[in-house]
Order: C-alpha cells, then structure tokens, then sequence
C-alpha cells in the first residue's frame, strides 16, 4: 500500500468516528508563557501548570528533566537514562532548582534557568560545566509528595 493510501484510509477512519479534534488546517493556540524571577535571579517559565497540591520545602518532587547549558549543549538528562529522579525541595543538588520547583503541582511544566551562583559556581564541573555556567533545566514534575 502507497503511503497516500495509508493516510487516506487514516483519514477517512477519523472522519468516519467521529474524530472532531483532527483537522490538518488546525494552527496551535498561541500560549502566553510569563516568565517569574526570583530575587535570588533564578528565571522560570511554566508551560504546564499541573494538578495537585504545589510543592513546597520539604516535599519530595519526582521528575524527569534535561539540563543544559545556554548555548545548548546538553549536560545530563533523565529521559536518555530511563529513570525519573526525586528531588526534596531544599535539598536539591543545585541550589538553584530548589527555587525553581517551589509551587510546581504533579504533571506540571518548567524551564529553570539557574544562574552560575546558584549551580556549580567557579568550579563548574570537570569536563561537563564549564566554571561560571549558569544551567537551564527543562522540567516535568511527575509526582508532588508532601511531607
């Protein structure tokens, strides 16, 4: 079968049930993301609020995130490893993200971008952090845990 014929049919099942929320002429709405910064300089953006209790110090977030650098250059990331991570608000392995998950709700959203002074600093780290890096950190809260 023609790959034209296989949409076709894909498309013609869609009509068939039903299906409203298809439409290939359909645009994405435009979101208005506001960006928060904390007085320490932590900047984030939430692209998806969530549900839930917010976290707050204490709680245990579970989530999987990718982190880089500004320029792009990823440095680790959960998802390439399979395995969420959990994270207790005021004891994060970056300071900054403890501001930064502050008040994220399970299933929520976030890019964190975390200054140097609040990252690795002028230590950076070997061969991944260059010394003054600030981090960005894209986010999905997975769970929330209140304590």
């Amino acid at each position: 079968m023609k790959m034209g014929s296989i949409a076709g049919v894909f498309g013609l099942a869609l009509v068939s049930v039903g299906c409203r929320s298809f439409d290939p002429e359909r645009r994405p709405l435009k979101v208005d993301v506001q960006e928060v910064r904390t007085q320490s300089g932590v900047v984030f953006e939430e692209f998806a609020t969530g549900d839930g209790p917010e976290a707050a110090a204490g709680d245990e977030v579970l989530v999987d995130y990718v982190v880089s650098l500004p320029d792009g250059t990823r440095v680790d990331s959960t998802l390439e490893r399979g395995v969420p991570v959990p994270i207790v608000l005021g004891e994060a392995f970056v300071k900054g993200l403890d501001e930064g998950l502050k008040g994220i709700r399970a299933q929520g959203r976030r890019k964190i971008t975390v200054p140097s002074e609040l990252a690795y600093g002028d230590k950076g780290v070997q061969d991944l952090v260059p010394p003054n890096s600030s981090l960005v950190f894209e986010v999905h809260a997975i769970e929330v845990r209140k304590r």
